[in-house]
């Protein structure tokens, strides 16, 4: 297979090359001569080799870099590429540029009479050969997010696991009555102090006057507080003159309810969209920051930014798009996932021109519907 590299991101060369990998023995590549195309190389060949060991690449005579734009300079790479080479059978054309892309498809369609010639459709996942009558076929390939984070040049450092069904199934449940749940959580919140985090164990005494003021009924109060000790998110819950009492037991439980309800809920969404990879809390080494969620399905990336309390900050968007610049640019989507019901039109236009996707809250009963449109049609397309 010979294999072209350039443009903005490596997804499609990926794409193609994990489409077919089963069926070479050998992989060229011919790059436009520029260093960060010689990086995209080097972690494209980190990841298939993950998947086959005894693939051969050998940088003597199997790699070769270009000035795209110079026709004669790149017919002449591609000849001594494929010098002694008697079956070329692929050729992955996609996304370099289209003076590179002709000299190519002119030397192979010349020597090579049954080779295969396909670009990759990265919006909606599938390969299309250049040939007239063959149809489109699916991408049909898994990647994990390790993988698609390797082939940026990457490791993963850490992500936070999610194995308990009961907290799922509460920030379901929160979502499920999101008028009251971010009003009583507010309170809470206030009560507690600044920040998501607390020391604890600690004890909660809040008079139900802080909640009626904000009609809230003692009846809604009563069933939030019991499913949350239900689901051992408080424990100890009482109402006595007045006064409702609990206790958080663990920071990782106030923690779920200061926030991160909304995290595990996105999380639990994506798994039910049956993508290939999903993970929660990615941290990635070399890089500040944690990705919320993290979706990989026929590899394209979605990542997931989720906010909950407090006014939204601009600012925000700004730090998931340079995220996803390290990803993928633009074949990376963006969604920033918000409990609030109001979000400002300065707000969603910083978010339009960033190309970021913003749910809110009446919206998130509709996560799972929204994560897989975005995923196989993006609002704004992978390129």
């Amino acid at each position: 297979m010979l294999v072209l590299i350039g443009g903005r991101s490596g997804v499609p060369a990926i794409a193609g090359v994990l489409q077919f990998l089963d069926q070479v023995d050998r992989i060229k590549f011919l790059l436009c001569i520029e260093e960060q195309y010689l990086q995209f190389q080097n972690n494209i060949e980190k990841v298939i080799k993950q998947e086959r060991k005894n693939l051969v690449c050998d940088y003597e005579t199997d790699l070769i870099s270009v000035d795209p734009n110079k026709f004669d300079e790149v017919y002449i790479a591609v000849q001594k590429l494929c010098q002694g080479v008697e079956q070329l059978k692929y050729v992955n054309l996609s996304t370099v540029p289209q003076s590179m892309a002709f000299s190519v498809y002119s030397y192979v369609q010349e020597k090579y009479k049954d080779v295969l010639v396909f670009t990759v459709n990265t919006d909606q996942s599938q390969i299309i050969p250049l040939v007239f009558g063959k149809q489109p076929v699916a991408f049909n390939k898994q990647l994990t997010v390790e993988n698609y984070v390797a082939m940026y040049g990457f490791n993963i450092f850490k992500k936070k696991l999610c194995q308990e069904s009961n907290i799922e199934i509460i920030a379901r449940y929160i979502v499920e009555n999101i008028e009251i749940s971010r009003k009583i959580i507010s309170v809470i919140r206030s009560n507690a102090g600044s920040g998501n985090s607390i020391k604890a164990p600690r004890g909660f005494k809040i008079h139900v006057e802080d909640f009626t003021k904000l009609k809230i009924l003692n009846s809604e109060l009563e069933t939030f507080f019991k499913k949350l000790e239900v689901y051992s998110i408080i424990h100890k819950f009482e109402t006595l003159n007045n006064i409702i009492k609990f206790r958080i037991e663990t920071k990782e439980n106030y923690a779920f309810l200061a926030g991160d309800w909304l995290e595990v809920f996105v999380y639990s969404s994506a798994k039910q969209c049956s993508f290939d990879s999903v993970e929660m809390g990615v941290e990635i080494d070399n890089y500040r920051g944690e990705i919320d969620v993290f979706c990989l399905n026929s590899a394209n990336a979605m990542i997931c930014e989720c906010k909950t309390g407090g006014k939204l900050d601009a600012d925000d968007l700004s730090v998931l798009s340079s995220k996803a610049e390290k990803l993928g640019g633009n074949y990376c989507v963006k969604l920033f996932i918000t409990s609030e019901g109001d979000v400002g039109k300065e707000f969603l236009n910083k978010a339009r021109n960033n190309r970021v996707v913003v749910v809110s809250g009446n919206e998130l009963i509709r996560m799972t519907n929204i994560l897989a449109k975005e995923m196989q049609s993006p609002t704004y397309p992978r390129r």
